[in-house]
């Protein structure tokens, strides 16, 4: 009987440690999740985008700010010992030549002077025959602006200073397309 009594503890338990983990993942990775312009909605309730200040390769500041009502905005937050963020690169250089003139595509490097600086995220580019113009996120205005944890981070923002949609991870060449269209229409 003693056994038994053992055996359903046991079995409670476990149920128990499956549905606290259960909720507990779900609440948790909610904070997480991309946000959508219309959240599964069709109201336009846009999330603003948090302003940021970095710096291109001379020093010159450049704000997020400085495009609104100008143009909508492609962030990419990368770095050069990133793998996922080298096997996209490709493709926003591809992007940057077919929607240049439409959008700008801000390849925001997370330069934290030590595991990634300015002059290995400038030779990465050289090495491998990528010809973009990058900026620098020295003083991790963009980093906590956006709360980043992890990269590569891809964040559309439309002209009006709007996120329409922020990519956590891996974008395939596909999705960048198609959100940079929805940008521009």
């Amino acid at each position: 009987m003693n056994n038994k009594k053992k055996l359903i503890t046991i079995i409670i338990s476990l149920i128990l440690l499956i549905v606290i983990v259960k909720f507990g993942y779900g609440y948790l990775s909610g904070e997480y999740m991309p946000i959508d312009a219309t959240n599964g909605n069709s109201s336009t309730d846009y999330k603003s985008a948090p302003d940021f200040e970095v710096y291109d390769e001379d020093g010159n500041a450049i704000k997020l700010s400085d495009f609104k009502g100008e143009k909508p905005v492609v962030v990419n937050i990368w770095a050069s010992w990133c793998g996922p963020c080298k096997a996209e690169m490709p493709y926003f250089e591809k992007a940057m030549e077919k929607y240049g003139d439409d959008v700008e595509i801000l390849m925001v490097n997370l330069t934290d002077g030590q595991r990634e600086t300015k002059e290995k995220a400038l030779n990465y580019l050289k090495e491998n025959n990528l010809n973009m113009k990058i900026v620098f996120d020295t003083k991790f205005s963009a980093a906590n602006a956006y709360a980043v944890q992890a990269i590569p981070r891809t964040i559309f923002i439309d002209r009006d200073g709007n996120i329409v949609k922020d990519n956590k991870g891996l974008i395939d060449e596909k999705i960048l397309n198609d959100y940079i269209k929805k940008l521009i229409k």
